[in-house]
């Protein structure tokens, strides 16, 4: 006699190995997937960031008067752009501009940011900042589409209270599929944010968690990060700057957050989500919250 398996236990094993296929993929791919979208926002960093970056470095972050201008006769010497899009016409760069077309990590919507005044709400002028300035949109050469913000007045380091948007100097919305889904912040959409215009220049593209930490002070703000998840940290002062400046996709709420960053013993920085303001708080006062993955 030969040994066989039944039709019954063919399809029993069958089923066995469906139901384990079931319960062990959608993982994989979802952390498969997150490892594209880190990838992603790490190129965006090491292009785009660096680029603007080396400009400023040598001193040419101030002589293009609009996003346009640095786009065509500065950031193109730079890296490989393959097409551009005035602000009227973004969408044709695959930057998505449908009213509430993005999600954000809050998981509310949102509406793509055309002008400085629609990446954080409350934002003001600052000291050199022109918040009605329009961004601008091209393709780069692997795809991405970018909407970039330029402020041609952008202000270096300062150990006083200051505006945060006088210190950013350019700030770029990516998008690695274009109008593709899912169309969210912290996934297909992220963003890079350059400080200040000179020698001291520096990129940031953090990852954003999704939700505030426990309410803390400052000396024990970094706890209240790892509290929530290990793997967390508070931003520095720069880093929290970045996200204030993207806080409307992030679906952030306006409040001050605490950064990493101690202004003097008694006092750490704080960044406002409402007009914009850096300011030395009371390292005893409690306020927000908010922690990057690394």
């Amino acid at each position: 006699m030969k040994n066989a398996f039944t039709l019954a236990e063919v399809l029993i094993t069958l089923g066995i190995i469906g139901i384990t296929a079931a319960l062990v993929m959608p993982p994989l791919i979802a952390n498969y997937k997150e490892k594209v979208y880190d990838t992603a926002r790490k190129k965006a960093l090491a292009t785009i960031g660096e680029a603007v970056r080396v400009i400023a470095i040598n001193g040419g972050i101030g002589d293009a008067v609009n996003a346009q201008d640095f786009v065509e006769n500065h950031l193109k010497k730079q890296i490989k752009i393959i097409k551009t899009c005035d602000n009227a016409n973004l969408r044709k760069c695959g930057i998505e501009t449908n009213t509430k077309a993005i999600k954000t990590p809050a998981g509310t919507s949102t509406t793509m940011p055309k002008a400085l005044h629609s990446l954080a709400s409350y934002i003001s002028d600052g000291t050199t900042t022109k918040v009605n300035t329009d961004s601008y949109g091209f393709v780069m050469a692997n795809g991405y589409s970018v909407n970039l913000f330029y402020n041609p007045q952008c202000m270096p380091y300062d150990s006083n209270n200051h505006y945060g948007q006088d210190k950013v100097c350019v700030n770029a919305i990516y998008d690695m599929n274009g109008l593709g889904r899912p169309n969210q912040a912290g996934k297909d959409i992220g963003f890079v944010t350059v400080i200040y215009p000179d020698e001291s220049s520096v990129a940031y593209a953090p990852d954003v968690v999704k939700e505030n930490a426990a309410e803390s002070d400052f000396y024990n703000a970094p706890q209240a990060c790892t509290d929530q998840n290990p793997d967390y940290s508070l931003p520095n002062i720069d880093e929290l700057l970045s996200m204030y400046m993207n806080m409307n996709i992030l679906g952030m709420v306006p409040n001050s957050y605490w950064s990493a960053s101690g202004a003097t013993p008694s006092r750490g920085w704080m960044q406002t989500f409402y007009g914009g303001y850096i300011l030395r708080y009371s390292g005893s006062s409690a306020t927000y919250v908010r922690c990057l993955k690394r």
